[in-house]
């Protein structure tokens, strides 16, 4: 009987010190000079940060390096949280014109989503919230990276906004009016009654969020960015379908008349708001709404490919259009409205996101604000901000690194060099 304890009591010795190893396995270190504290608004010093199990578990200034063995090394980096983009279309190949809707399998979306994927966390974006895929594209791309068959960014998805007849999105607007799509991928419905019920088939088929285009678009025939769509009523019942479930609520807005309607019928966000006024900024600010500028869309849109807008009512030049644009960005930052980091990529080639850092620097935002709205702005958008957003003790191992400061120049941004999502390293070019 003697002897049998003896035995179980090594057993049980054995037990905890194979526990033991199997959690040091666990840890990383990742050791580097800089680290930007963006709630603080400062660069820490020799930083050596302790990961377990995908998430931050202790951070050490200038520690004592020759306790450890098994640092990963970026002593010529600095370390940043992982960037956020909260308006993305992963699925969605826009700015190929190579590629026409009509004519791709629905398949097609998912499998170009895991290119396009791919392409946007090594640009060191680690999360996305996507604001429209076709066919619920976007909810199969986020479910394939969350279940590691594909590498991507954190992705949380709206699926295809709700728009109304002939609103912004819908397809086939310019087809003759015997003609008619049906079913239509643009999610088209009218009336309270019709957009709940859309509102509830999205939340039933695993969306993160909802999206309703409250304006107006550029990209959709016979559709004028400037113009309100749904009423204050029609948007309200999504809203309110939305907040039932937790969810948030994102509107495309382009005119000052869509922008007000939304933040009265309730939304969390504004997506554009090209054309928003003194009485848009005061409303956002009294509703602590998110406003979401995507100045390298509009840049590349409006400059680059110099798209003909002739037909939705713009009496300006494409230059003078995204001057004003810019203007507009700059009065909404001046007067403290709450924004979040958001490109529309897919109107550019993805992977070219952190392009509209510079874009923002110049439309007058200072270079810490450009990176708080890429990180701890985004995810309290997005609701993960207890988890992401900064480096912090129990967050999640969400790491870049760049060379050299970027609150001194927010272009290095351009050239990220470690990804790291969840404790996992995705690309090491150190």
């Amino acid at each position: 009987m003697e002897n049998l304890k003896k035995v179980e009591i090594i057993i049980f010795i054995w037990i905890l010190s194979s526990c033991n190893v199997f959690a040091q396995d666990n840890i990383q270190r990742l050791f580097a000079s800089n680290l930007v504290d963006v709630k603080k608004e400062r660069l820490v010093k020799n930083v050596l940060i302790t990961i377990q199990n995908g998430k931050i578990i202790e951070i050490g200034e200038n520690p004592d390096l020759s306790k450890f063995d098994d640092y990963i090394d970026l002593s010529e980096y600095t370390l940043l949280p992982g960037l956020i983009d909260c308006h993305t279309h992963l699925t969605n190949p826009y700015f190929d014109k190579t590629k026409d809707v009509y004519e791709l399998p629905i398949a097609s979306y998912g499998i170009l989503g895991t290119l396009y994927a791919r392409n946007t966390l090594l640009a060191g974006f680690t999360t996305v919230r996507d604001v429209g895929g076709y066919f619920y594209s976007d909810v199969a791309l986020r479910d394939a990276i969350n279940n590691n068959w594909i590498v991507g960014p954190r992705m949380y998805v709206s699926g295809k906004a709700i728009t109304m007849t002939g609103g912004h999105g819908a397809w086939g607007n310019w087809m003759a009016p015997q003609f008619e799509l049906e079913p239509n991928p643009g999610n088209p419905v009218d009336g309270n009654v019709e957009v709940r019920k859309r509102a509830r088939i999205l939340i039933k088929n695993g969306v993160n969020l909802l999206k309703i285009n409250a304006t107006g678009g550029f990209g959709t025939a016979n559709s004028i960015p400037g113009a309100a769509s749904f009423t204050i009523e029609e948007m309200n019942a999504a809203v309110d379908e939305a907040k039932k479930r937790g969810l948030k609520i994102a509107a495309h807005a382009h005119g000052a008349g869509g922008i007000k309607n939304a933040i009265k019928a309730g939304v969390n966000s504004i997506e554009h708001g090209t054309f928003l006024n003194q009485e848009s900024i005061d409303l956002m600010k009294e509703h602590k709404v998110f406003l979401v500028m995507d100045l390298l869309a509009a840049y590349v849109s409006l400059i680059e490919v110099n798209e003909d807008n002739s037909d939705k009512g713009i009496n300006k030049g494409n230059q003078e259009l995204y001057n004003d644009y810019a203007n507009k960005f700059r009065d909404a930052y001046n007067q403290g409205v709450k924004m979040a980091f958001g490109t529309d990529a897919s109107i550019f080639e993805h992977g070219r996101n952190a392009e509209q850092f510079k874009l923002m620097k110049e439309a007058g935002m200072k270079s810490i604000d450009i990176l708080k709205s890429a990180t701890i702005n985004a995810s309290e958008l997005i609701g993960i901000d207890t988890n992401t957003g900064s480096i912090e003790v129990g967050k999640w191992a969400d790491i870049i690194a760049v060379k050299g400061n970027p609150m001194e120049n927010i272009e290095l941004l351009k050239n990220v060099y470690f990804v790291m999502k969840g404790g996992k390293i995705y690309k090491n070019e150190k």
